[in-house]
């Protein structure tokens, strides 16, 4: 599909200001400054409100292009042609408004724009930034979020256009000096380069000011210092500006898998990943904030990860919200619920949901079906419908029309699905074992504890070089007792909602374990590969991880094997063959592989 020839942004002055009293309603006199566009603290952090609004206006647009093109979405009797289309795998989405990526690009503009300006602020005021916490974190968060969008380009689309400039006027999208043509595995190069290396603005011709991209802004200290975090309102604006670690583990996992396909060396980034997580986990494990575990109460608060109110404070680690009270929506329940007056233009499919009583790809354990499916998509009057974000008669959400669920960008269990990754990988599969199946007892303790101190003693026993080869940057938290951590120990990713154990193959140089490391991996990317259609469904997050192990693998059959099944007799007339077909082969008019949605950038 052919992108508009040039790129018209609207006025970013506009844009910045208009949403300011939807979110906080800050009390302040400051006004901008026509021509400087900010003169004050309160407008950096107020011009940084017209960024999440543009992320507000994507927030659901993943879901509907990937999961349409995905495992579990089908259209309804209701739907529309243009969801018809990305379904159908069609060649050519011209005129299409669901795949258009201007959206994406509208985020981007925001953030070069947004940073632009805290440049010329710096400048023109350095005397005012010198007196506030604020400007780094601000600045980092739009550099975090011009990431979050790059990353979703590239996943979904497979190219992008890369550009620092602020594009305040029309721009010609084929000027090689402002825009650079990338493929996926450019900008996650291009991204990671920007989330581990510091940032240098200039104060003036002597000084530079160095920014780290992981430093945080907190609106709840800016506004609301006095109240506690558990107790205000605004900690959950917090949430909305992607974190560094998640952003660097997510880059880390693609690149990995790019350097896996020719061979190289990816080592570095597995570990990069293994070490920002476990870290992650630590701190937050041993505050007890969040738990960010797989744990017993995890069956009981499931459902309430998303039919709540605000984002679920025990998995969320980063996401879009909303409030329909202050005209802040997104259109999920419109696609979703069959319920008046939204329209049911999308559900689930009845291939996709055997699949969670399908004891070869889901042992079930003592369960007859994947407990997950029955917050993922119920019946009502014979018709299924995606239920995850509100089941009919919600009591959080009373009103049908109530569009606006929170969507995530990192949740919790997406760290433990790449965790697992990277350990199988470093060949660490006693380790993935543990974290993908039954989780760490407390008669693991002390083994966990010897290693959090970093000393086996004696090195030369045969079990305890085992355990550090799977375990050494592991630490006690992963097998606190119940007594002394209020949510329990990590049952594990399977075994927290009682579900059988998938077979985990262990692989050796030589394949004396009965597989080598080649074959043990590639079995057990396939499980998590299945462990990411369970666990994320409609989410927008399933097909991006298939992509990445198709890639890795330089083998399209991971998504069209799992993608194909809900075309059979399907009511639009498309066959699994052709789906395969398309999956399998390069678009003519994007360039790029038939899993990305087909948009020509060139």
């Amino acid at each position: 599909m052919k992108m508009k020839k040039y790129i018209i942004c609207s006025l970013l002055l506009s844009m910045a200001l208009a949403s300011c009293d939807d979110f906080f309603q800050p009390e302040t006199t400051d006004a901008l400054s026509g021509d400087d566009y900010m003169s004050s603290t309160t407008e950096m952090a107020t011009g940084y409100l017209g960024i999440l609004t543009k992320m507000q206006a994507v927030g659901d647009k993943e879901i509907y292009l990937t999961d349409t093109r995905g495992e579990m979405l089908e259209p309804t009797d209701q739907s529309i042609a243009e969801l018809i289309s990305i379904y159908n795998y069609d060649d050519d989405l011209t005129g299409n408004s669901y795949a258009d990526p201007a959206g994406y690009y509208d985020v981007i503009i925001a953030c070069n724009d947004y940073m632009r300006n805290m440049e010329d602020f710096i400048a023109n005021y350095p005397e005012v930034v010198a007196e506030t916490d604020y400007f780094d974190g601000l600045y980092a968060s739009a550099v975090r979020v011009k990431v979050w969008a790059y990353m979703t380009l590239a996943e979904i689309y497979g190219q992008a256009l890369w550009f620092d400039d602020p594009i305040t006027e029309v721009k010609d999208v084929n000027d090689a000096s402002i825009f650079t043509y990338m493929q996926t595995e450019q900008i996650v190069t291009k991204c990671l380069e920007l989330l581990t290396s510091n940032i240098s603005v200039q104060v003036n011709a002597d000084s530079v000011r160095t920014i780290s991209p992981s430093t945080d802004f907190s609106w709840r200290l800016w506004i609301d210092p006095e109240t506690s975090e558990a107790n205000s309102v605004y900690r959950y604006w917090d949430m909305m500006t992607p974190p560094a670690f998640a952003l660097r583990a997510k880059l880390c996992v693609w690149k990995a898998a790019f350097l896996d396909a020719r061979g190289e060396d990816a080592s570095v980034y597995y570990r990069l990943l293994c070490n920002s997580l476990q870290t992650k986990f630590k701190s937050y494990w041993a505050s007890y904030t969040h738990y960010w575990k797989r744990c017993p109460t995890t069956p009981g608060h499931y459902s309430a990860f998303w039919n709540n109110s605000t984002p679920y404070q025990e998995e969320v680690v980063s996401a879009i919200i909303y409030d329909y009270t202050k005209n802040q929506t997104n259109k999920l329940l419109y696609h979703f619920s069959n319920e008046y007056p939204n329209k049911y233009l999308l559900r689930s499919n009845e291939s996709a949901r055997a699949r969670f009583s399908d004891t070869s790809v889901d042992p079930l354990g003592t369960q007859t079906q994947d407990s997950r499916l029955s917050v993922i998509t119920k019946e009502t009057d014979e018709l299924w419908y995606i239920s995850k974000y509100r089941p009919i008669g919600s009591t959080v959400r009373t009103n049908a029309y109530q569009d606006d669920v929170h969507i995530y960008t990192f949740r919790c269990s997406e760290l433990f699905l790449w965790l697992a990754e990277a350990l199988n990988h470093m060949g660490r599969y006693e380790a993935l074992n543990r974290v993908i199946n039954n989780g760490f007892g407390t008669g693991d303790y002390d083994m966990l504890l010897a290693i959090e101190n970093g000393e086996y003693n004696p090195v030369e026993d045969a079990d305890s070089i085992n355990n550090y080869n799977n375990f050494y940057d592991f630490h006690s938290y992963w097998a606190i007792p119940t007594s002394t951590d209020r949510y329990g120990t990590y049952n594990g990713f399977r075994g927290c909602l009682s579900l059988g154990a998938v077979d985990i193959w262990v692989g050796s140089e030589d394949g004396s374990t009965g597989h080598t490391h080649a074959e043990a991996q590639r079995h057990n990317d396939e499980l998590l590969a299945n462990e990411w259609m369970f666990e994320c469904a409609a989410e927008g997050k399933v097909y991006p991880n298939l992509i990445r192990m198709a890639e890795r693998y330089n083998d399209p059959t991971i998504v069209s094997s799992r993608v194909a099944p809900k075309y059979e007799g399907s009511a639009t007339g498309v066959t699994p063959a052709d789906v395969t077909a398309k999956i399998g082969s390069v678009n003519s008019n994007s360039g790029v592989m038939g899993y990305y949605v087909p948009w020509m950038l060139k």
